[in-house]
């Protein structure tokens, strides 16, 4: 009972649309496109629970679905941009926590679906951190930052 209750609403939701539309819109040639259209909607509507009634089983998520794989190109483009916002925003992260001279560089595969980032290099050679900061100041301050963006860390010489 509750299905046929659904598809009775469904219809009568179909159709008080379709009317709304057409009082909406200007008489004219469009007008005439505009009812084709929902006629088709009201008949598919109508017709829709009809292959569960007869006893088949129509998945029609098959005729939609597209499993060929990603274009390479496209997938370098956007992971290509996901890659250098993201070091944007590391580096306006740390230009935020007062140092400059900082270069944060990324690592990645680009041409996976998901972005897949291997290795996150920040180069402190040329940064200012203030008058008498070491190194190894420098150092705790960039893994203080990488360690609040998320970021494993792994130091090289």
């Amino acid at each position: 009972m509750q299905a046929v209750s659904s598809w009775l609403l469904s219809i009568a939701g179909v159709i008080i649309l379709s009317v709304l539309c057409e009082f909406v819109l200007p008489d004219g040639q469009i007008n005439k496109y505009v009812r084709l259209i929902f006629s088709f909607i009201t008949l598919f509507v109508v017709i829709a629970p009809l292959p569960k009634l007869v006893g088949i089983n129509m998945d029609f998520s098959d005729f939609y679905t597209y499993d060929g794989g990603y274009q390479e190109e496209y997938l370098y483009e956007l992971n290509s941009n996901k890659l250098n916002a993201l070091t944007e925003n590391l580096n306006s992260a740390i230009a935020e926590q007062g140092y400059s001279g900082v270069v944060v560089s990324l690592s990645a595969n680009v041409f996976a679906e998901e972005l897949e980032l291997y290795d996150v290099y920040v180069d402190i050679e040329s940064a200012s951190f203030g008058k008498g900061t070491t190194k190894e100041k420098a150092k705790e301050v960039i893994t203080d930052i990488l360690d609040y963006l998320n970021i494993p860390i792994e130091f090289s010489s």
